[in-house]
Order: structure tokens, then C-alpha cells, then sequence
């Protein structure tokens, strides 16, 4: 019932556009172009919509995208993340220990945003999926170099980037690097209260933190091409990073009702340093008019280094446990990927390709702790993961303005886990992906047209949630609890289907209102439950869970003047059916979620500012325990000021509403209530940057 009236308000809402949009002329951005005729649904964001804002790090950047928003565990589409968002760096898996928060945009040639899953991408895309591709190929000789500051002294940061891209007759090259180096100060205060159940006051507590970070991450992302002959090329590229990270950290609680105090006081010290380096070698031959075979072999490697020093007081003057806590953790993974694309024939273009995969990650971990019941441990554990995925894709147009999308994909892994104290254990599994997708022009209306996709994905766990090991909470309650993961996990499956309806105008002008829904069987989370006398969080198949959204987004400009306009909101729905409602949601998705952004630009000067909504509420996790989420508005903006044709001035500030970060989390059962409220500051920042050309 719901789809038919998601469906019925698409239609109402394209008639209206039909009725009172101007007669289109033209489409003016190529990347919109480009939308417009792709069969299979891919918004592309193009290097300069990447830019504009002079962003620290790509989930910035991801924020503002149509359809995306940002929480929790990194971007979201239809408003899920906790995986069912997939992320990819040039179309494959990232390299162990990436994070979007240590990649800087210049680092970026595009960012692709696929609503529904197609064969040659994996199909572990529930929401959907975000193609970050690197810099490979030089349009044109560039030569630029970037410097940024950012005040106020909370959230000091310093950047510098250089870019350098050439081509010839026989290649081209292309060489990114940048260096971040930065501290915040973000204080944190949290209420927490303890309940019986007939109401008396077990506990109620007041815990302020107060926080120092310092970081500094390193990037560089350089590609080389060469022209062996007429139609062959072969590449290579080659991606590293380094993140180093501190951390300081002081925490006080004071007792405010009741007698029950985990500590008065504690201080935790972390560090954490990370390198990674991915390498390519591509190699490329066309033939005829379309035909095409290309061939990449890419290996990956990595380590991380986290150390954690904790101690904790009682009372004042009255140490009673200290925890040294470190993990050393190893990554190597190696893939194969091709595809043949066959020239168009009789309106068909097919292709077919493969993904063959192996990585291993190795963990050594050790605890010492003093205390009159220590737990300490120096423990070894490992997995091994492989992947082959084969995939057939046909486009065919049937004319009349009428195209088609068919693909199929089959994938199919086997994960071996084992380490101290635990037995081997083995986990395979195999899903088969087909997908259709069609794009209907209306008739005499070649700038209208509406979309519908089919498509069958998934979402594989995770291999630390594969792996049974069990972490102590050292205040081991409902709230934080131990976490253990759990071998006999299956994939989530799920059924999705799409519909859209897109009016493309003159100068990049759309209008898209888009519906989606989807059916998820073995869904996974965590559930809490008491084993030997204390709380512990394991993840377990749940059942199913349906979830739906209608999403809206506009962009065009104001005529007759230099402003340009932009909208994108969703309102998103789920229910998991072994949860009990109301507010039983697939992993905390909010409500409702907006972009609002405009654009000024007019001789040397350009200026644009964005508002972010997100509504979450209150969501119920498992039976008894339920969290809630303030209302999240971030409004930033930028202008900028050309003062050479070389050199260009940015000006950006953000968070300036500076709305704290406000949560609850609440633990109901026949012992009790507890309950935590916790709030996060959000200072403002102004951010100077300075870019030229040389």
C-alpha cells in the first residue's frame, strides 16, 4: 500500500512540474548530460562542484551531495549507513585503515552516486553506492599548489596541497600531495541516571570530559599512463597515506543522587598511527567502434598501530586500576579485475568482466592492567577472505526513447578465522545479483523521462564481526557492555525497487522526485544478553526489515541574474519486525533529510552558502533498548575572490550555528532504567585559503 502511494505521489508531483516548467533547450553541464542518457542511474560530481568549498577532508565534500547525508559511521544513503551504504575508491574495496576523513579533494577526479546497484560494481549496496575515483589522466597541463588555515585556537588546522598533470602524444601523468596537520578542543558532558524498578534512585551522575586531539595525515596519489600503440594503454598508479593521531582525555563524575559511583575520576591517553599504500597496473586495448578490453591488477597493503593508556581513581588521590591496552594489526590484499565491452550491435552494448580478490589481516593485541583482578592478555588472531565475483551487463535500446539495463552478478566469498584460544572457523557464502533497469523518454518530451530499477543486493558481515573474540568493558553495564563477534553470520539480502521521475532545463536546470523501497531478510545488529554474570553485545541474524523513501531534488538558476539554487530532501521509513515498535528503525535512520544550497558568481568573485537538516528522533535498537538524536542544522559557506587569473582566494566558515550534538540512549528491563544524555560541542571555524597555478 505504501509503494502505491509513493508511486501515485510521483506522478502527481511530475504532472505538476510538466505543467509549469519552461520549454528546455539545452543541456548546458556535461555531467548532467551524461545522468540524462546513462540507462542504469549515475549522478556524477564533477571536480569542480568537489572543490568549491575548499573542504579539509571528501566526507565534507559527501555531505552536501544530493541523497547523501552524513552520521554516524560516515555517509548514508536513504538515510542507512552501518554498511548499507557502499563505499568505493576507483570502483573497488578501500584499502584497510581508509578513512574519508584523511582524504583531501584535490586528491579526487569525481564522485559517482549510483541509487541502485549495477553488475559491474559489487552488489553489496543495499542504499545504494558512492564511486570515489582518484585523478588518472590529465585533460590539460596543470600546474597548482594550495595553503589553508583554520582558526579559531579550538580547531586549528593547516593545509598544503600540490598538483601537477601533463599529457602528450605518448601519455600523460598526473602527481597529488597534501599534508594535513591540526588539534581540537571539543568538551563533552554527559547525565547519567541509574533507576530501580519502582523508581528509586540507584545512581545519578554528572561526567565531564574534556578532550585534546592532534593530528597529521600525509596523501599521495600519482598515475602514469603510456600509448603502447594506436588503442592499447597501460597505467599505473599508485595511492599512500599516513595518519598519525593523539589523544588526550580527562573525565570527572560527581554523584548527585543515589550511591552507586564507577569512578571519580579517570585519564586516557591514545595514539594511533596508520600507513597504506595501493598500487595499480592497468593495461587497456580498443578495437572497431566500441570495443574494448581492459585488465587491472592492483595490491594493497597496511598497518595500524593503536596503543591506549587509561587510569581511573576512585576518589581523589586513590588510584584503583590502570590499563595499557595495544594492537598491531597487518593488512595485504591483492585483486584482479577486468572487463570486455563487445562493439554496439543492432542497439545492444554488452560487456561482461570479473573480480577475483584474496586479503588476510593479522592482529596481535595485548592488556595489562593493574588491579586486584587484572585481565591481561597477549593474543594472536587472523583471517583470511576470498572473493570471486563474474558479472554480465547488456544495454539495448529499443527505441522510441525507450532503453534497457540488464545485468547479473554472481559473487561468492569464504572467510577463515583463528587466534589464541579460538577454534578455526570457516564461513562461505554466495550471492546471485540480477538487476534490470529501464529509462523511458516520454514522448515528445526528450528533456522527461522516468526511471524504474530492479535489483536483488546485500550486505556480507564485516570480518571483526566474523571473529569470536570477546573485548572486556571495564564498567561492564547494559549501556557498555563486552563485545564479541559471532562466525555463524549470514549475509543481509534484500529486494529493491526504484522509481524516478527527472525534467531536465537550460543551464543545468532538474527536477527529480525519485521513490524506493526495500525488503531485508537476516538482518543483523546487536543484541545485549548477560552471560556469566555480565553484559554482553554480540551481533546475530534478525529477521527481516522493509525500508522506504521519497526523494526530492532541484537545482537551476535564477534568470537573468548570476544566483543558482539548490534543493535535495528525503523522507525515509523502516520497520525491523523482530523489534517491537513504534520507532523500530533499520540502523538509526533518521526521518527526514535536506540540502539547501545557493550560488553566486560574477566577474572575479563567487560566493555560495549550504544548510543541512537532519531529523532522526528517538529509535528503538532492540527490545529494551531505544536511542535519541537531536535535530542536526549545519549551515557553511564560502566566497572567494580571483585576483589574478593564476591565484584565487577562499574565505569558508563552518558549524556556524554551532549547535551542540545532543543524544540520549536508554536501557529498559525488569532490573531497571538507565539512562545517558549526552551532549557534544560544535564551535564554529573559519577557514583562509589561498590556490594559484604556476
Amino acid at each position: 500500500m505504501k509503494l502505491r502511494l509513493i508511486a501515485c505521489a510521483a506522478m502527481v508531483f511530475a504532472r505538476a512540474y510538466a505543467q509549469e516548467a519552461p520549454p528546455v533547450v539545452q543541456v548546458k553541464a556535461s555531467t548532467d548530460l551524461q545522468r540524462q542518457r546513462d540507462t542504469a542511474s549515475r549522478t556524477t560530481i564533477s571536480r569542480e562542484e568537489i572543490l568549491r568549498f575548499g573542504d579539509a577532508n571528501a566526507l565534507d565534500v559527501l555531505k552536501r551531495l544530493p541523497g547523501v547525508s552524513v552520521g554516524e559511521g560516515g555517509p548514508r544513503m536513504r538515510g542507512l549507513g552501518a554498511g548499507y551504504t557502499q563505499v568505493l575508491l576507483n570502483g573497488d574495496r578501500p584499502p584497510p585503515g581508509f578513512s574519508l576523513e584523511n582524504l583531501t579533494p584535490d586528491m579526487i577526479d569525481k564522485i559517482e552516486v549510483m541509487r541502485s546497484a549495477t553488475a559491474e560494481y559489487s552488489t553489496q549496496a543495499v542504499a545504494g553506492t558512492i564511486n570515489i575515483v582518484l585523478r588518472k589522466t590529465a585533460s590539460k597541463p596543470t600546474r597548482d599548489w594550495r595553503a589553508a588555515v583554520v582558526f579559531p585556537g579550538r580547531l586549528p588546522s593547516r593545509t598544503a596541497a600540490l598538483g601537477l598533470a601533463d599529457k602528450n602524444e605518448d601519455g600523460s601523468y598526473t602527481f597529488n600531495a597534501s599534508v594535513v596537520q591540526g588539534n581540537n578542543h571539543r568538551p563533552e558532558h554527559t547525565d547519567a541516571l541509574d533507576t530501580a524498578p519502582d523508581g528509586t534512585v540507584v545512581s545519578q551522575r554528572r561526567e565531564d570530559d574534556d578532550s585534546r586531539n592532534r593530528f597529521l595525515f600525509f596523501n599521495v596519489n600519482s598515475r602514469v599512463n603510456w600509448k603502447l600503440s594506436p588503442g592499447e594503454t597501460v597505467g599505473l598508479q599508485v595511492f599512500a597515506s599516513a595518519v598519525r593521531f593523539h589523544a588526550d582525555r580527562s573525565r570527572d563524575v560527581h554523584l548527585d543522587g543515589g550511591s552507586w559511583l564507577p569512578f571519580a575520576h579517570s585519564d586516557y591517553w591514545r595514539k594511533d598511527s596508520n600507513a597504506n599504500l595501493r598500487t595499480e597496473a592497468s593495461w587497456s586495448r580498443t578495437w572497431g567502434e566500441g570495443g574494448r578490453l581492459e585488465s587491472t591488477l592492483s595490491l594493497s597493503g597496511g598497518e595500524d598501530q593503536r596503543d591506549r593508556n587509561s587510569s581511573y581513581d576512585a576518589q581523589a588521590g586513590q588510584r584503583t586500576l590502570e590499563r595499557h591496552y595495544g594492537v598491531a594489526v597487518d593488512n595485504r590484499r591483492g585483486g584482479w579485475t577486468g572487463k570486455l565491452t563487445l562493439p554496439p550491435a543492432r542497439g545492444h552494448a554488452f560487456s561482461l568482466g570479473w573480480d577475483v580478490s584474496a586479503s588476510r589481516q593479522q592482529e596481535h593485541e595485548v592488556q595489562d592492567e593493574t588491579a586486584a583482578a587484572a585481565t591481561d592478555f597477549d593474543r594472536n588472531s587472523q583471517a583470511r577472505l576470498r572473493n570471486v565475483a563474474a558479472y554480465v551487463q547488456d544495454e539495448w535500446d529499443l527505441g522510441q526513447g525507450w532503453s534497457l539495463y540488464a545485468g547479473l552478478r554472481r559473487e561468492t566469498s569464504a572467510t577463515r578465522s583463528s587466534g589464541s584460544g579460538l577454534a578455526t572457523a570457516t564461513t562461505r557464502a554466495g550471492v546471485t545479483s540480477p538487476i534490470l533497469q529501464s529509462l523511458w523518454k516520454l514522448p515528445g518530451e526528450q528533456r522527461r523521462q522516468v526511471r524504474l530499477a530492479f535489483a536483488r543486493t546485500y550486505k556480507a558481515p564485516t570480518t571483526n564481526q566474523l571473529l569470536p573474540r570477546r573485548f572486556l568493558s571495564l564498567v561492564n553495564t547494559e549501556l557498555s557492555p563486552d563485545s564479541s563477534g559471532n562466525p555463524a553470520l549470514k549475509p543481509e539480502l534484500a529486494r529493491g525497487l526504484d522509481i524516478a521521475y527527472e525534467a531536465y532545463g537550460t543551464d543545468g536546470a532538474l527536477f527529480s522526485l525519485s521513490a524506493g523501497t526495500r525488503r531485508i531478510s537476516d538482518v543483523i545488529f546487536n543484541a545485549i544478553i548477560r552471560q556469566d554474570g555480565r553484559w554482553i553485545s554480540a551481533p546475530a541474524n534478525f529477521g527481516r526489515a522493509r525500508t522506504s523513501s521519497v526523494e526530492l531534488e532541484w537545482k537551476g538558476p535564477i534568470s537573468g541574474t548570476p544566483l543558482r539554487f539548490s534543493f535535495s530532501g528525503g523522507r525515509h521509513w523502516s520497520r525491523v519486525d523482530s523489534v517491537p515498535g513504534p520507532d523500530n528503525r533499520l540502523a538509526r535512520q533518521p526521518r527526514w533529510t535536506a540540502n539547501a544550497g545557493g550560488e553566486y558568481r560574477a566577474g572575479p568573485w563567487g560566493a555560495g552558502a549550504n544548510l543541512s537538516y537532519t531529523a532522526t528522533g528517538w529509535v528503538r535498537i532492540t527490545r529494551w533498548q531505544s536511542v535519541h538524536n537531536s535535530v542536526q542544522r549545519t549551515l557553511e559557506g564560502y566566497v572567494t575572490y580571483r585576483s589574478s587569473p593564476a591565484s584565487q582566494w577562499r574565505f569558508s566558515g563552518g558549524s556556524l550555528l554551532r549547535q551542540p550534538s545532543l543524544s540520549r540512549t536508554v536501557y529498559t528491563d525488569d532490573s531497571g532504567r538507565k539512562e545517558n544524555a549526552d551532549s557534544v560541542g560544535n564551535p564554529a571555524w573559519i577557514r583562509v585559503g589561498y590556490e594559484r597555478r604556476f
